[in-house]
């Protein structure tokens, strides 16, 4: 009697245990993860939002003009980019308005500093600016070069003559032009 016994309380463990198996459904369902495609630009300033390129007169006749930037202004280029595996961004310049004649506007980034991460652009170092763009940074994949001032890429701006365009035109009086930068696909 007693192996009854213990064959029957194997057979209702084995019952159990099947039960419990094979009542065991697994559920599922598909879960999403939406990665937006970003592109943002901004320019952050130290001092001021502003950026002069001064003319300095001659100290004493005979002596040509001279024009520098100001120095004092700190612009810092930051972006946002989440694109595409081999998909790539660039930043490029335009000047809207006439830069007078015989000045040549450059500009040059520096290299990423800060509190950015991921596939930062490569800077493409002195550029002449116009109304056509001009690409200064090339490159950039899924990164951020963190925001404010002392992160992203310093701008400095370079102005020259070409003096004997400049002293031919008898109409140059200064100008108030604008750059603008986009944050485009490198394709």
């Amino acid at each position: 009697m007693k192996h009854k016994g213990t064959f029957l309380v194997i057979i209702m463990l084995f019952s159990i245990t099947r039960f419990c198996i094979g009542s065991g459904k697994n559920a599922e369902h598909k879960a999403s993860i939406i990665i937006p495609n970003v592109a943002l630009l901004s320019l952050q300033y130290e001092n001021s939002s502003g950026v002069e390129l001064c003319g300095i007169s001659p100290s004493s006749a005979g002596n040509t003009i001279k024009l520098e930037a100001d120095s004092e202004v700190s612009v810092w280029l930051n972006y946002s980019s989440i694109c595409h595996k081999n998909q790539k961004r660039k930043v490029t310049a335009t000047v809207e308005g006439k830069i007078p004649e015989g000045v040549v506007l450059k500009l040059k980034a520096e290299d990423s500093v800060g509190n950015g991460n991921g596939e930062l652009g490569k800077t493409n170092g002195t550029v002449v600016l116009g109304q056509r763009p001009a690409d200064v940074i090339s490159g950039i994949g899924s990164c951020y070069t963190g925001k404010g001032a002392h992160n992203g890429h310093l701008l400095s701006y370079q102005v020259e003559l070409d003096e004997t365009r400049f002293h031919q035109n008898t109409k140059n009086k200064g100008a108030s032009v604008n750059v603008v930068y986009t944050l485009t696909d490198d394709n």
